[in-house]
């Protein structure tokens, strides 16, 4: 067994109480007292029982964490593990733990998120992949915790929303293309119970409406799985009139375009160029290396754990944060493939 708060209040000759307040850094023991009582706690090698001092205190530093995947059917989501990272990260160094709820039991059904974090006595929470038709959103909007949510705006006086600007990222990719000389830009989008997929659709209508340049035949609708930006990529090649890249809501899918689109026999990025968006680390290793938007999901965790804990602490924060999307040039892009339109239009 350890040593106990007693064992050094009998060291020392004093009362357990006493020990107890120099340890808290409590005004009402001397200072000579209180450096005593940590030099002897440290030759003794004590270490408080956070257990304990959680049922004075009536906290349990702790916050829930809810992660669903964005995709329609269950799967591994590689961007998952980049929001966790830096959810516990944070977490842990404030001195909080993390109760990592699972998405897939059967208790989902038989309670709501809230009373969930009620039994496990959380004090806040943190939600990533909330789809835009879950049935506990209302009362998650009445929280009487603070929660943050990652990629989903839910209002509500006790909840936040952290993100990426995506309508900065989606613009930053068509803009690229733009810029190399594509006029025909497909999209293929995640499903539409994933606020993500309405704000990147948003965007990229409204950029190539601007341009004169929006063609309804070129919009295609994925999962973010792999699988149907693979299914999205043959319905691309079938099109009489083909355009000359795609721009796609998610790495993964585009993971799954190039795939079918080497399969067919397309030279990649010569005869179609492709911007995904998460910036997903198997991307930078595919062949070719995918050209994204980045977005910084370790510090959208950050983020999250940070307005949960301003809120317990008393303070109001910003309910709404978006993060900076980052244009990262690889290698899917071809950019010498209208060159020529710019040496005919210096001449004209």
């Amino acid at each position: 067994m350890g040593v106990t708060i007693k064992d050094i209040a009998k060291r020392l000759g004093v009362s357990a109480t006493a020990v107890s307040k120099a340890l808290n850094d409590r005004d009402d023991v001397s200072n000579e007292l209180k450096v005593k009582v940590r030099k002897i706690a440290e030759e003794m090698d004590y270490s408080p029982n956070s257990l304990a001092k959680r049922l004075v205190t009536n906290k349990s530093n702790t916050i829930g964490v809810f992660m669903f995947s964005r995709q329609k059917n269950s799967g591994h989501d590689p961007f998952g593990f980049q929001f966790l990272s830096g959810i516990m990260e944070e977490a842990n160094r404030n001195g909080y733990d993390i109760v990592l709820f699972s998405t897939d039991s059967d208790l989902l059904a038989e309670k709501s998120y809230i009373k969930l974090c009620k039994e496990r006595k959380v004090e806040g929470a943190i939600f990533t992949g909330l789809r835009l038709d879950d049935p506990h959103l209302e009362e998650i909007k009445e929280s009487p915790f603070p929660i943050s949510i990652i990629d989903t705006e839910v209002k509500g006086n006790n909840v936040s929303f952290i993100s990426t600007d995506n309508r900065k990222g989606v613009r930053l990719a068509l803009n690229y293309l733009w810029k190399l000389g594509h006029r025909r830009i497909a999209i293929i989008n995640g499903h539409k119970k994933a606020m993500v997929s309405h704000l990147r659709y948003n965007a990229y209508k409204e950029f190539l409406e601007e341009k004169g340049q929006f063609r309804e035949e070129l919009v295609f609708t994925g999962d973010f799985t792999e699988r149907s930006g693979y299914l999205c990529g043959g319905k691309i090649l079938e099109l009489k009139d083909r355009p000359s890249a795609v721009f796609v809501a998610s790495d993964l899918m585009a993971l799954g375009v190039i795939k079918k689109f080497k399969e067919e026999g397309l030279k990649l990025p010569e005869e179609m160029s492709i911007v995904g968006f998460d910036n997903i680390f198997p991307g930078e290793f595919n062949e070719p290396a995918l050209t994204t938007i980045g977005q910084n999901a370790f510090e959208m965790g950050v983020e999250a754990v940070n307005w949960v804990l301003k809120r317990i602490n008393g303070e109001k924060g910003n309910k709404k944060i978006l993060l900076e999307p980052e244009l990262i040039i690889r290698d899917s892009c071809d950019t010498n493939q209208f060159q020529w339109l710019e040496r005919v239009t210096a001449k004209s």
